[in-house]
């Protein structure tokens, strides 16, 4: 075998946040369990490899990987103080937690978030995704839409805004604490503290809510969780049930976001695909899912060794901190032929874009309900949709999407 070449992955570095695939592709080829030395990081790219790591929990902790990355990797690129990443790395959070503390605190939400409640909702989901189009229709009347800040964020942030029984007044709050708390966790090179300040007041707000629904109870998501925490054999601590609602809102909406974002990318880097999607919609729940394989909102997420391990030949030291790309998985040739070319047909029902295993992503089925949604209203009311200027991507090595998408719309 021959020299590997040099390294050429970083994935930090401005270019790989644009366009992440070819430096996917070269770990593949290259390095499939890659060690970033910088980083003190392993980075694990092909898809058999990456559905191993995530279904083993006992050798692969969340815990111990959400820790890790952010007191490590992320910590040392943030421009100021890592104590606060510190901080929230040790914290109950469901997607950094380990059984049999996951298996518990899972029990307690999955329920709401099942396809068949989750679909329960499609009746006034609909109505309210057709309000915030409208709201991305008039400003294309006026010249100025923006498929993210007009569409994308105001249309899932009032829907998980519902869901927990929040006014839909506060909706610019909900977004502007999501945004920080993701930036905070995901992004590098920010400052800290704003964000932190951003962190608690929302806890705040969730923390006076649970509360208020103390006393007066609630059939809200909120009320629900207090009502199934406080019949639990081993109840959850109040500051546990404040980041329940903290991760419900932030999940809530930036993945439904981030989903619809790359898929207005596609659509108008294909420009016939909207017409195809509109003389076929039932095309669009495959369209969705390949969506979710080509360019998926979740990039990677990060593991922790709980004992040495080998994957690839390689072993893996125990303590060490693993970033699972499920970005890189989702276009591995070895699961998927041609995966650098979108196909509707595909309906790619192996795909990792939401996990696989314990942390299978709960908000899943409400991510999916929306994007269709969302996309058979897109459908309906315009004939023509492009890019007025270049997207604004979001940051980090882990989401993936935009935070800005100025658009040209030819309405229906």
């Amino acid at each position: 075998m021959g020299k590997s070449p040099a390294v050429v992955f970083d994935p930090f570095d401005a270019q790989q946040l644009i366009d992440p695939y070819p430096g996917y592709r070269w770990l593949r080829d290259n390095a499939p369990m890659h060690y970033l030395e910088e980083d003190d990081l392993w980075v694990v790219s092909r898809y058999d490899h990456c559905l191993e790591l995530l279904r083993d929990p006992t050798t692969f902790s969340s815990k111990r990987g959400v820790g890790r990355l952010m007191s490590g990797a992320l910590g040392r690129r943030h421009s100021n103080t890592i104590e606060p990443l510190q901080f929230l790395s040790e914290l109950r959070v469901l997607i950094a937690i380990d059984p049999p503390d996951h298996v518990r605190l899972r029990r307690l939400v999955n329920r709401p978030f099942t396809p068949r409640e989750v679909g329960a909702h499609e009746s006034w989901i609909r109505p309210t995704c057709e309000g915030s189009f409208r709201g991305l229709l008039d400003a294309g009347a006026e010249g100025g839409a923006d498929w993210v800040k007009d569409f994308t964020w105001p249309f899932p942030v009032t829907v998980i805004g519902r869901l927990l029984g929040i006014p839909a007044s506060l909706s610019a709050d909900f977004k502007r604490w999501s945004d920080d708390l993701v930036g905070m966790v995901g992004g590098f090179n920010t400052d800290i503290e704003p964000k932190m300040a951003s962190f608690m007041e929302m806890f705040t707000f969730f923390d006076e809510a649970i509360a208020r629904r103390r006393s007066e109870p609630t059939d809200d998501l909120i009320g629900m969780l207090i009502h199934n925490a406080e019949a639990d054999d081993e109840p959850l601590a109040a500051d546990e049930l404040v980041l329940f609602c903290v991760l419900l809102l932030a999940a809530g909406n930036e993945t439904t976001t981030n989903l619809l974002s790359n898929a207005m990318r596609i659509l108008t880097s294909m420009p016939d695909l909207l017409a195809e999607l509109q003389s076929d919609p039932g095309l669009i729940p495959a369209f969705v899912e390949e969506v979710l394989r080509y360019d998926g909102p979740v990039q990677a997420l990060p593991r922790g060794t709980t004992k040495p391990t080998t994957i690839a030949g390689v072993t893996i030291p125990a303590d060490s901190s693993v970033l699972v790309y499920f970005g890189s998985a989702n276009r591995d040739e070895r699961r998927f032929p041609d995966p650098d070319r979108f196909e509707v047909e595909r309906n790619p029902a192996d795909h990792i874009g939401f996990g696989s295993g314990i942390h299978l992503c709960l908000g899943a089925p409400l991510a999916r309900l929306e994007a269709r949604i969302a996309l058979e209203t897109l459908c309906h009311q315009v004939t023509q949709i492009e890019l007025a200027d270049a997207p604004v991507p979001t940051e980090g090595p882990l989401l993936r999407g935009a935070i800005s998408m100025p658009v040209r719309i030819r309405a229906a």
